[in-house]
């Protein structure tokens, strides 16, 4: 399923974001104001928030005779669409990992590996290490025969500085996956420049 919010443009993601730090819920005139945009395209990208289910309309007073404004608050998943980043997530575990342990690669295995056990645990595949699988995660593999390049990193920007510890955790995460069809693999790391190569043991 398509992540709502991670596809919304720059416009509509600012008019989210002003309507879910917002002290009070705004009206389209405040919005317009605090955005620098015209009324209208503020109501096309309420409208538009409002149908994708990540804001509610409510009505306001007006402080005068007329009708009362139209305001707008976050949903339950508008208020938790604030801006992500969790590389730095990562980076912070791994540097833990790499710098908090006598033996960082045998630890990053051990996490890797209990990671691709609950992953397989998780599928229906007949086979639970499936290109399949792998593409879902992120690496981009060709199935050749025997092996599989794996032609993306998911954690690229942490190998330049804890290489062995991401390959570690990425050859775990292959065992867990293999250990329930007991087919044995090894993860040869940076066959190329760009790939990692997993060979299916005999």
């Amino acid at each position: 399923m398509m992540n709502t919010e991670s596809t919304l443009d720059g416009t509509r993601r600012r008019v989210l974001d002003e309507i879910r730090t917002a002290s009070i819920p705004p009206t389209v005139d405040e919005l317009a104001a605090a955005l620098d945009l015209h009324p209208n395209s503020v109501r096309l990208h309420t409208s538009a928030l409002r149908d994708a289910g990540l804001v509610t309309q409510s009505s306001r007073g007006g402080g005068g005779r007329g009708r009362p404004l139209a305001a707008y608050s976050p949903t339950i998943r508008g208020a938790r669409a604030g801006h992500r980043n969790y590389e730095v997530l990562a980076e912070v575990l791994v540097d833990h990992l790499a710098t908090s342990s006598d033996d960082p690669s045998t630890a990053a295995r051990n996490a890797g590996h209990a990671w691709g056990a609950r992953l397989a645990s998780d599928r229906n595949d007949t086979t639970a290490l499936t290109p399949t699988i792998l593409h879902e995660l992120g690496f981009e593999p060709d199935h050749r025969g025997s092996t599989i390049e794996l032609r993306n990193c998911p954690f690229r920007e942490l190998v330049d500085s804890h290489q062995r510890v991401v390959c570690a955790l990425h050859a775990g995460m292959l065992d867990g996956l293999a250990e329930r069809d007991d087919a044995p693999v090894t993860l040869v790391p940076f066959t190329s420049p760009t790939c990692c190569t997993v060979r299916f043991d005999e």
